[in-house]
C-alpha cells in the first residue's frame, strides 16, 4: 500500500456524518427516518494532511460554465503538481459556502477519498425517545409531539466501510519504523526511495494506518516524496 492507496481507507464511523434523506410516519403512527452517510471537508483535509502532509496538497476554485463551483485538488507526485476536478451547485443555505464545500468533497473523491460510501444505500436509522450522547434530532412531517423533531441514532455501518480490524504487531512496526526513518535519511537518493517503496509496499492498510499514527507530518510527507519520486 502507497501513500495514495491511504486516502482511499475508510474513515472511522466517528468521522462519517449522517443526512436525513427521507422521512415519515407509518401507518401505526410510528416516525421513521432514512440517513445517508457522508464525509465532511474537515475529515477530508485532516486525511490529507496525515497522509501526503500540508505542503504536498492544495486546492482552487472557479466558476463553473453553468453555474456553481469547480474545485481543483492537487497533490504533489514525484515533484509535479497533479490536478483533479469536480464541481457542485450552489445550495439553497449559504449559497456559495454550499457550493465550495460540496465542489471540494467531489473532487476528494476523484482521489478515492471517502469514495466506498457511494457503495452504501441509504439505511432506517434508529429511532429513540430523549437524546443520547452521539445521537441527532431532526424534523419529520407528520409527528406531532416535541415540535415535531425525533431523535434517532445513525444506522450501523457494514465491516467493509470501516476501517480494518487486523491486530498489529507493535515490535514489528517498530522496526518497520525504523526502516523508513533510513529512508528518510537518504531523500536524494534512488536506494532510500526504493527502500520507502519496498517497506510501504509490504505493509496492510491497517499495518499502514498503526504506523501513520506515529511519525510527524514532515516524516509523513519526506515518504511521500519517496515513494512516488520514481514515478516521475
Amino acid at each position: 500500500m502507497n501513500t495514495l492507496d491511504m486516502l482511499k481507507v475508510p474513515f472511522l464511523p466517528r468521522d462519517v456524518e449522517w443526512r436525513v434523506c427521507r422521512s415519515g410516519v407509518s401507518k401505526t403512527g410510528a416516525p421513521w427516518i432514512m440517513a445517508l452517510a457522508y464525509i465532511d471537508n474537515r475529515a477530508i483535509m485532516d486525511r490529507l494532511d496525515n497522509t501526503v502532509g500540508p505542503q504536498n496538497w492544495r486546492n482552487e476554485y472557479t466558476q463553473a460554465p453553468c453555474g456553481g463551483i469547480l474545485c481543483g485538488l492537487s497533490i504533489k507526485i514525484g515533484g509535479e503538481w497533479i490536478t483533479k476536478w469536480d464541481g457542485a451547485d450552489n445550495t439553497d443555505v449559504e449559497a456559495t459556502k454550499g457550493g465550495l464545500s460540496g465542489s471540494m468533497k467531489r473532487a476528494a473523491v476523484q482521489w478515492g477519498v471517502g469514495r466506498y460510501l457511494y457503495g452504501l444505500t441509504e439505511n432506517f436509522a434508529t429511532v429513540i425517545q430523549g437524546r443520547q450522547q452521539g445521537s441527532h434530532s431532526s424534523k419529520v412531517k407528520g409527528v406531532i409531539e416535541n415540535k415535531g423533531y425525533v431523535n434517532w441514532l445513525a444506522p450501523t455501518l457494514p465491516d467493509w466501510a470501516q476501517p480494518s480490524k487486523q491486530r498489529i504487531n507493535k515490535e514489528q512496526m517498530q522496526s518497520t519504523l525504523m526502516a523508513l526513518l533510513e529512508a528518510i535519511k537518504e531523500p536524494s537518493t534512488s536506494k532510500g526511495s526504493s527502500l520507502a517503496i519496498e517497506v510501504m509496499g509490504e505493509l496492510t492498510e491497517n499495518e499502514q494506518e498503526f504506523l501513520w499514527n506515529m511519525i510527524n507530518s514532515k516524516q509523513k510527507a519526506a515518504i511521500h516524496s519517496l515513494t512516488y519520486r520514481e514515478v516521475a
